[in-house]
């Protein structure tokens, strides 16, 4: 069975940027990540909009702040893979085509669920940390964002 973890932030400063993810999940040579769960949403008031994508990744985030997964599962050891946010490390160079796109108003909340079987898998290899980063790819003006990211490995 696989192990299922969560990452979260609230409340972070979210300003657009073509190459400084708002979260990423770093995998490891070992495994691959599976994202089956994401939910998106601001807490200000304003009234402001952006598109997002979820990105592929090639290598991991090394810098940002530190976000460490909590198992869904308490009897589960801690994840293979790890965490950030606001991670200015992972470069246009270093991510992958988007695999889920939407544009959200500042006042909503989005929800992604994976169908079952259907899950974001990120690519994994010998000497490659394959994982996800989660980009503000348009904005009206920044504002911040909380999220909640549920993956499996």
């Amino acid at each position: 069975m696989a192990r299922t973890y969560s990452v979260f932030a609230d409340n972070i400063a979210a300003a657009y940027s073509a190459t400084v993810p708002i979260a990423a999940i770093n995998g490891a040579a070992t495994i691959r990540t599976r994202i089956f769960d994401l939910m998106l949403g601001s807490p200000a008031v304003a009234d402001n909009a952006a598109s997002w994508q979820i990105k592929r990744t090639s290598s991991a985030a090394a810098a940002g702040t530190a976000v460490t997964p909590s198992p869904l599962d308490v009897g589960d050891p801690a994840s293979l893979a790890g965490a950030a946010y606001v991670a200015p490390s992972v470069t246009a160079v270093t991510l992958g085509v988007a695999v889920l796109s939407w544009a959200q108003n500042q006042r909503a909340t989005f929800r992604w669920v994976a169908a079952p079987g259907k899950e974001l898998v990120s690519a994994a290899s010998a000497t490659t940390n394959g994982g996800w980063a989660l980009m503000k790819t348009v904005e009206t003006a920044a504002f911040n964002v909380s999220f909640t990211i549920q993956y499996e490995e």
